[in-house]
This record gives structure tokens, sequence and C-alpha cells, in this order.
């Protein structure tokens, strides 16, 4: 049972409903974003952060990748259940998304740069390492492509964060387990 309220589509705020367009399925609005909408200035943002992620310098993919990575860090099993449905059908094999989800390297050098990145951010708070910075720069990274990985590794902590306190179901088939 989640723990934030439902929010009616019809009492949202004109701007938020227009925020919410892009992502609507078959017209209808997932309750998930309806829970977000307790704060329509926070779903707001996050649904711009999200367009601009998807108007950036990193491929769908990639952008899995990192998903599926901080929703790992974060435990958030909502979130790992969306992600990996997502990558599987982008063409992320089972073993290179467990591969992901461990931070372990999955033979894709830019995937791996980019997963590299992201991982550093929990694993060792701080300044990137430069050698990561190198590792990113070998694998064709520009600029614009470090900032849109703060950018996603942002987003996704959010929504992880926020089904923490909503104490978000599951409604697809689970994540494959990572361990053995």
């Amino acid at each position: 049972m989640h723990r934030l309220s439902t929010r009616n589509e019809n009492d949202l705020e004109p701007a938020t409903l227009d925020s919410l367009e892009p992502v609507k399925a078959g017209g209808k609005v997932s309750d998930i974003y309806l829970q977000f909408a307790n704060s329509e200035v926070a779903l707001r943002a996050y649904l711009q952060m999200e367009l601009a992620l998807r108007a950036g310098s990193l491929s769908d993919l990639e952008l899995e990748a990192i998903k599926l990575l901080v929703s790992e860090k974060n435990q958030c099993d909502y979130c790992l259940s969306v992600h990996d449905m997502k990558a599987r059908k982008l063409g992320l094999d089972t073993g290179s998304r467990r591969s992901v989800r461990r931070a372990e390297p999955t033979g894709n050098t830019r995937i791996d740069a980019i997963t590299a990145i992201a991982n550093e951010f929990f694993s060792n708070p701080g300044p990137l390492r430069s050698e990561l910075v190198e590792q990113g720069r070998d694998a064709g990274l520009g600029d614009q492509e470090f900032v849109d990985i703060g950018l996603a590794v942002a987003t996704i902590f959010f929504t992880n964060v926020v089904n923490h306190i909503n104490d978000t179901q599951v409604s697809l088939p689970p994540a494959p387990s990572v361990k053995d």
C-alpha cells in the first residue's frame, strides 16, 4: 500500500497537466505520477529534467544503464523493475543488466565508463577521480555527456527516494536477482 495520496488528475494545475502529457499511457496518467503530484512543483521539475535528458547527449540505453545502477544502489525495487524492462527492450541482455547493477564491466566501453562514473558518486563521494574522467574521455565522452550523467543520476535518485517515502509497490515483474 502506498503512503502518499493519489491525486485526482482533475485537481491538478494546468501547468502540471501539460507536463504530464508526454508520459500518459493510453491517455491515462499513471498513479505513480499522481502520487508524485503531491508536490506539483517537484513533479514538474522532475518531468522537465527527464525531457532534458531525452534531448541530451546520452542514448536511451545509456540512460537506462545509469537508472539501473542507481536504482540498485538505492535498493528501489519499483525502479529496478521498470528500468530492467526498459533496458531489456533496448537490447541490453540479462548478463549485461546484471553487470550494470553490480557496477561491473559489461564489455561495452562507453556504458562501462558511464556506469563507472555514476557508481563513483555512491562509492567515493567527492570530486570525480581523474582516472574516471580519463576513462570517460577514452570512451568518447565529452563535457556534455559528463553533465548529462549527473542529471541522469539526479533524476533517478529523486524517483528512488520518493518511491521509498511512498513505499511504492512493484506492479511489473521484478528485476532478476543480481546474486549468483
